[in-house]
């Protein structure tokens, strides 16, 4: 089930998908730490029925005569659903780093066995680096025996520092949008911070070229998704502030609907009896 959970979140271009799937696989880190599921379930229950009983003594201050209804039974489900997920989210978002580092790497790794993608991106490096002019006008490689990928290359001329910045940076820029349309909530709690893979894909660039005069690009790839998806384990601290923003606002904009409805009926039965 967690391998389901984990295949979809990472093949999702959903934010609704993503935000459900993310929170199952936070619901299942919480189940593999000692008791942190059942302590949070039972606080959960708890407080949604204190919240409740909240409500009832606010619509019974308003007039002693107020008779709950269907409109209080609709609104006490709401406030106790509503506050019994926001205590289990709220729970769970501590569980949020392991998690991630699950689904980013996972990324990381779908993204290395992407055919499609690396094709794609090897052809773009590929034409790039062969519009690259020099001064004069003149190409900036010599691609005299180096085949375009279409037609079966697998290899890309790159001696030049000109060259090897084009073809970083194309993978690089390919790797981020890739992961802003795979994991659009991920990316937007997010930045993918991707300095340090330009450094390393530098050093191995120039390692390579030590002792060749072309680059295949594979170990390249490992590289760039390797650092930036640890960049971005970095920063999953963002995502418990963001989620426990973002839910506490919704929670409380929902409760406070929910207790103007049920006043507004409150006083209307108090204009009705007067």
């Amino acid at each position: 089930m967690e391998n389901y959970v984990l295949e979809k979140l990472i093949s999702s271009d959903s934010l609704f998908l993503s935000i459900m799937m993310v929170f199952l696989q936070l619901i299942f880190e919480m189940k593999n730490a000692k008791y942190s599921l059942y302590i949070s379930v039972a606080a959960a229950f708890v407080v949604s029925a204190m919240i409740v009983w909240i409500i009832r003594v606010i619509a019974r201050n308003i007039t002693e005569t107020y008779k709950p209804g269907f409109g209080f039974a609709i609104g006490s489900v709401l406030s106790y659903s509503s506050t019994f997920i926001l205590i289990i989210s709220l729970v769970s978002l501590h569980y949020t780093e392991p998690v991630v580092k699950v689904v980013i790497k996972g990324w990381g790794l779908a993204l290395t066995q992407n055919e499609e993608w690396r094709e794609s991106t090897f052809r773009d490096a590929f034409e790039n680096v062969a519009e690259l002019k020099t001064s004069d006008g003149l190409p900036v490689e010599n691609l005299k025996g180096y085949t375009h990928p279409d037609l079966g290359g697998e290899t890309i001329p790159s001696r030049s520092d000109q060259a090897q910045i084009t073809v970083i940076e194309t993978y690089l820029n390919s790797i981020e949008e890739e992961f802003e349309k795979k994991m659009p909530m991920l990316s937007w709690i997010l930045s993918a911070e991707s300095g340090s893979a330009k450094s390393e894909m530098s050093e191995d660039i120039e390692r390579y070229f030590e002792n060749s005069s072309t680059y295949v690009i594979t170990d390249a790839i490992s590289i760039a998704s390797s650092n930036i998806s640890n960049e971005l384990v970095k920063q999953s601290d963002r995502i418990i502030v963001f989620g426990s923003l973002a839910l506490l606002g919704f929670w409380l904009l929902l409760q406070t609907i929910i207790i103007g409805l049920i006043s507004w009926s409150a006083l209307r039965e108090i204009k009705e009896n007067f």
